[in-house]
């Protein structure tokens, strides 16, 4: 018997092979591929250390994932610009010995190679809302001449997307100022979202 031509295709039934004899090979080393893909999927997830938020930080992800409106920080209080919630802000911070704080920041930060800056929010609603930064940096929400304590914070180090998000319960329709303080950069990326 002349042996099947390289090119014949293995189903033939005519050289001896039963039809569909390549096929179930195909599908084994399909499934294989389709293993190891969805590995090292979840092996990228697990790497992801935006990913390891106990929060449900989607809406402040997408927000990170858009591009942001470049505001200049105010470096008084009589030159603080007003911000919106579910934007996403570049502020552009100056160096902290520079920018006259209302108040002492919450916690002892630095000052040498430190950026602070200062911003504006008036809110329509009260309620939950998280502040959420891409690089460590000290926040203060102050309410005329008091700071207003966070309820909750988080932090993701090698996160940059959002790096940082403290949350606090905030009332509507009074100015409150953001001080920022101990920016690592002059450059800060900033979030306000309302927590549902």
């Amino acid at each position: 018997m002349t042996p099947a031509p390289e090119h014949m295709p293995l189903s033939s039934s005519r050289y001896g092979y039963p039809c569909g004899y390549a096929r179930p090979r195909l599908y084994a080393q399909l499934c294989v591929l389709l293993a190891l893909g969805l590995a090292a999927a979840c092996a990228i997830a697990d790497e992801d250390p935006c990913a390891k938020f106990s929060w449900n930080v989607v809406r402040e992800r997408a927000l990170f994932a858009t591009a942001p409106q470049s505001i200049i920080a105010g470096r008084e209080p009589t030159s603080t610009p007003l911000l919106a919630p579910e934007r996403l802000y570049q502020l552009q911070l100056g160096p902290q010995r520079q920018v006259a704080l209302l108040l002492s920041p919450g916690k002892k930060t630095l000052v040498d190679g430190a950026y602070a800056g200062l911003v504006r929010l008036q809110l329509q609603q009260p309620g939950a809302y998280r502040m959420s930064v891409d690089q460590p940096a000290w926040i203060d929400v102050v309410d005329e001449r008091h700071v207003i304590d966070s309820a909750d914070f988080q932090g993701r180090p090698g996160c940059l997307a959002p790096h940082k998000i403290v949350q606090y319960l905030l009332p509507a329709g009074r100015e409150l100022v953001l001080q920022f303080s101990s920016a690592a950069g002059p450059q800060l990326r900033l979030t306000i979202t309302h927590v549902d």
